[in-house]
């Protein structure tokens, strides 16, 4: 059975940097999450591949989106938003 699911997670995190094509945060949970997918209006407030934010605090808000098709049974992750704390 093929489906798709999505689900939006709210935490805070600290920004640790733009690495290897993606966006790195240290979440509350001491989970480390590199956000490939990001939502456009982020970029247009935060310069995050610069260094200006490193180390910044943030409330995120990103998505995890399940998708099993072809079986491969793939996770990824969106930042959806970024309000700095």
């Amino acid at each position: 059975m093929n489906y798709s699911e999505k689900q939006t997670i709210l935490m805070t995190g600290d920004y640790i940097g733009y690495l290897q094509g993606g966006y790195v945060f240290h979440l509350e949970n001491d989970a480390i999450i590199d956000f490939d997918q990001i939502n456009f209006k982020i970029l247009e407030e935060f310069d995050l591949k610069s260094n200006q934010f490193k180390n910044t605090t943030f409330e995120i808000v990103y998505s995890e989106n399940f998708d099993d098709l072809d079986n491969k049974n793939a996770v990824l992750f969106k930042l959806e938003k970024l309000k700095l704390l």
